[in-house]
């Protein structure tokens, strides 16, 4: 009976195992250099120059991006690995509230949600951290039209202050103050809430929007086909 007991609990613990090995489906599968969602009916071009991470299907985080080649502020010059390398995230969460009123959420530092604590985990320009030097400021917000659907595009600045080391073996450092930019896109179709977020060193946050809007501009509903015919 007890080797019964030990070889079941041992073919138990084989089979989790082998669970947890198991690759977990893809959030989207990227063809001809364009991405299609699983789950949730979008697609995405992708564009030369950035790096492209598809996320796995049960993470609000579907797909994310780095430039490969990306500028070097002055204040790092000498330091480049402190640098805030340029960053999209593509997420995507249901909510209730329209874009506006949820982008406001998202903005208001007295409101507290478990899911507003998701999504600043991804959304550095948000973070306040040992570095901040000062609150989020923004610098525009617009209405835009992403696959039919009213939008809105948020654009802000966060400040930093950094020790940064003379040298890897260097125990002193001097402070540098420079300032991170961020852009936040934020679409609704039925009750999901589709974001984007950008980050990168405010030196080359026009280009690196630019580049960014270019991949969110090609964002389309792959369902459309299907409904009408």
């Amino acid at each position: 009976m007890r080797k019964a007991i030990i070889c079941f609990l041992a073919l138990t613990m084989l089979t989790a195992t082998a669970d947890a090995r198991r690759k977990k489906p893809k959030a989207g599968k990227i063809t001809d250099g364009v991405y299609v969602d699983a789950k949730y009916n979008f697609q995405l071009t992708m564009l030369e120059g950035w790096d492209v991470s598809v996320q796995k299907d049960e993470n609000n985080v579907r797909l994310s991006f780095k430039q490969k080649d990306y500028g070097i502020p002055g204040h790092f010059i000498n330091a480049p690995d402190y640098t805030k390398i340029p960053r999209i995230v593509v997420y995507v969460d249901t909510a209730t509230p329209g874009v506006h009123p949820f982008l406001d959420s998202l903005l208001a530092e007295e409101f507290k949600s478990d899911q507003k604590k998701a999504i600043l985990k991804e959304f550095d320009i948000l973070q306040y951290s040992d570095i901040s030097d000062g609150p989020v400021i923004t610098k525009g917000r617009s209405r835009l039209e992403l696959g039919g659907e009213s939008g809105v595009l948020w654009r802000g600045q966060a400040k930093y202050k950094q020790n940064v080391a003379y040298s890897a073996s260097s125990a002193g450092g001097r402070t540098v103050r420079g300032s991170y930019g961020g852009a936040i896109v934020l679409v609704k179709r039925d009750n999901h809430l589709y974001m984007f977020h950008i980050v990168c060193e405010w030196s080359f946050f026009d280009a690196v929007l630019a580049d960014a809007m270019k991949i969110i501009g090609s964002f389309a509903w792959t369902d459309l086909e299907s409904e009408g015919e």
